[in-house]
């Protein structure tokens, strides 16, 4: 086998078909996307530190900003100065974003619910067992092996 070869391949097929399956909505960007999932997470009322923000979802500190510039132009997240020291500034979504997250997440389903349908059953199985490996190869035992939340 050719590893080199087959890692492109990998790396090629995966990304289109994480590309394909969870098209953008409502005009947001690759990026924008896991930065308002992330936040949606949040219980309300609470912000996050973009540099924390950033290191959590493994940007760098220049796209986040771009990123954050982005979304708050759309009316997805706002930024306010911590309360507790001004000199920080927290991040927080707004309902829009949540909706905007919420709708992507429903249309990303959608898309994915097509691609097992195209697959069947026993190739779908296959390639979650193959994932599942992969992502306790890549991240240890310590992640799920399935989604129950």
């Amino acid at each position: 086998m050719d590893y080199e070869e087959t890692a492109r391949k990998l790396i090629v097929y995966s990304r289109g078909m994480a590309r394909g399956s969870l098209n953008t909505v409502q005009g947001l960007s690759v990026g924008e996307s896991p930065v308002l999932y992330y936040l949606s997470t949040k219980d309300d009322g609470v912000g996050v530190n973009p540099s924390d923000l950033a290191s959590q979802l493994g940007y760098s500190r220049a796209r986040m900003t771009r990123i954050l510039d982005s979304l708050e132009s759309k009316g997805q997240v706002r930024r306010e100065h911590d309360a507790h020291d001004k000199r920080r500034v927290l991040v927080f979504i707004t309902e829009a974003g949540r909706k905007c997250s919420r709708d992507e997440n429903a249309k990303g389903v959608q898309a994915v619910e097509k691609l097992i349908d195209s697959l069947g059953e026993r190739d779908t199985q296959e390639l979650i067992r193959i994932l599942q490996k992969g992502n306790r190869i890549t991240y240890g035992d310590h992640s799920p092996d399935d989604l129950d939340n």
